[in-house]
């Protein structure tokens, strides 16, 4: 049986765990591959089978991106990536570059409740960028952001379709969880 309040937690992921990492971003990228248009280049897997990203070796190389592991029940649940790569042009401190929760534990509050760990781990100004063809994340995140405790007012800006094309969820948070 299921307990109602599951132990969630946050580690950094290690160097050791980024085959890990590469795993869960294949779920991520097949998930994620359903909001791409036929005959486009995005989504598509590479002829060893397997979707390409390319930025995750950096998440170990350069110190202001992080690479998270989320376990609820000491069991692997998710991952999340976090970067500064702002794309309001405003000044801030942190932004959700990715975002997973494996499926068994969606639609349960554990995302939200993960992004609150997270906005609550690392204080300052957020951005969570949602892309325009996925309603269901804009959803998702303006209740998970809505829901935080110490979080400042949340500002809505719509991305320049260059840089980026859809909603930006603004807002600042305070430490705690």
């Amino acid at each position: 049986m299921s307990s109602p309040h599951p132990d969630l937690a946050l580690t950094f992921a290690t160097a050791a765990e980024r085959p890990v990492l590469e795993q869960l971003m294949q779920l991520y990228l097949h998930d994620f591959s359903q909001f791409a248009a036929m005959g486009s280049p995005h989504g598509e897997m590479g002829e060893d089978g397997r979707f390409s990203y390319p930025h995750l070796a950096s998440y170990w190389s350069e110190t202001e991106r992080k690479a998270l592991i989320l376990w609820v029940d000491g069991r692997l649940a998710g991952f999340a990536l976090l970067n500064r790569r702002l794309v309001t042009g405003l000044p801030g401190d942190h932004a959700v570059a990715e975002f997973f929760i494996a499926r068994k534990y969606r639609r349960a509050g554990i995302g939200s409740a993960m992004a609150r760990l997270i906005f609550g781990r690392f204080p300052g100004i957020w951005e969570v960028a949602v892309a325009a063809h996925n309603p269901d994340a804009l959803l998702f995140w303006r209740k998970a952001v809505a829901d935080a405790p110490r979080i400042g007012e949340v500002t809505e800006h719509e991305g320049d379709g260059k840089l980026w094309t859809g909603t930006i969820l603004r807002f600042q948070s305070r430490a705690g969880e």
